[in-house]
């Protein structure tokens, strides 16, 4: 919180009509997803854990309800940086994949930070179910 604290979104702070700023992609979309998706998912899957219908695992403390909601933060804006081009695939399904990684992933940072377990559950479903759908249609796997 040290740059822009508060928990909204800043308000752009160019001038209408000003260029945008030069963007530059340093990463591929592997390493997008190595270094900042898979991390910070796994981290918001494993937030809250059910076995056979008993809670086994939940944010306990401020800092751990704070760690799933930076991490969910994490992803969203990581969603961001796929739309950006290179990256972006095509300007269809991975643009329209990637804002739903975007706003479900926000969706879990809003509900980690009321710390509502069952919503932190429910929107890390809809994340998840984000990312499977971009993985069935982008993600190739080698043959074995």
């Amino acid at each position: 919180a040290a740059c822009g604290g508060g928990s909204s979104p800043p308000a752009t702070a160019l001038a209408p009509g000003a260029p945008a700023p030069p963007l530059r992609a340093v990463a591929s979309v592997d390493q997008v997803m190595d270094a900042i998706i898979i991390p910070a998912s796994q981290r918001v899957f494993d937030a809250v854990v059910y076995v056979n219908g008993q809670l086994e695992q939940s944010p306990k403390s401020d800092d751990d309800w704070f760690g799933v909601q930076m991490s969910a933060l994490a992803v969203a804006e990581a969603g961001n940086l796929l739309m950006l081009p290179p990256r972006a695939k095509d300007n269809g399904e991975w643009l329209t994949f990637s804002r739903a990684l975007t706003d479900s992933a926000y969706r879990v940072a809003q509900a980690a930070e009321a710390k509502n377990l069952d919503l932190v559950l429910q929107t890390g479903g809809e994340m998840y179910n984000a990312c499977t759908a971009c993985h069935e249609k982008y993600l190739t796997m080698p043959e074995p």
